[in-house]
């Protein structure tokens, strides 16, 4: 009888799909956000906002799994346009609005609609990321089958 053995190469499939997991999800990111750059439904007047459309924080190794953050920097307006919300004037009564034309029209509150680019862009980006990651760990040298069911297969292009 022949004896075999088996070399654990387990810690070298691990470091590659870590490895692989930070590229698949920077490569989202930067796609959500080009993505939301591209397909805001506001007219663009100072760019400040879509400027402010960015990684936040690169794809890193947590404790259970990877993190890596992206969204708006340094735009207040963010989050209002994103969500919609009301505005209240803080420090006076009421809030002066111009008119086109001249003119102030005063109001107690203004109510902003929702206008959303940050979701839309994840939920383009985001069925994508599956495979960018399993595309990132056959560029790391890995075989899919070294992973097998951890790994399933996604839509889209890198």
């Amino acid at each position: 009888m022949t004896s075999k053995s088996l070399t654990w190469t387990g810690d070298a499939v691990l470091a590659k799909m870590r490895r692989a997991e930070i590229i698949g999800v920077n490569v989202t990111m930067g796609a959500a956000v080009n993505h939301a750059k591209r397909n805001h439904p506001w007219k663009n007047q100072s760019g400040l906002l879509e400027g402010g459309i960015n990684v936040i924080s690169p794809a890193a190794p947590i404790a259970t799994g990877i993190e890596g953050h992206w969204g708006v920097n340094d735009a207040v307006q963010a989050r209002m346009l994103e969500l919609g919300g009301v505005i209240k004037p803080v420090n006076a009564k009421a809030l002066a609005i111009p008119l086109p034309g001249g003119g102030v029209v005063f109001r107690q509150s203004v109510t902003i609609p929702a206008y959303p680019y940050l979701r839309p862009a994840g939920d383009a980006q985001y069925p994508r990321l599956i495979q960018r990651i399993r595309r990132a760990y056959e560029k790391e040298g890995g075989d899919p089958a070294d992973v097998q069911g951890q790994i399933t297969a996604g839509g889209g292009d890198v």
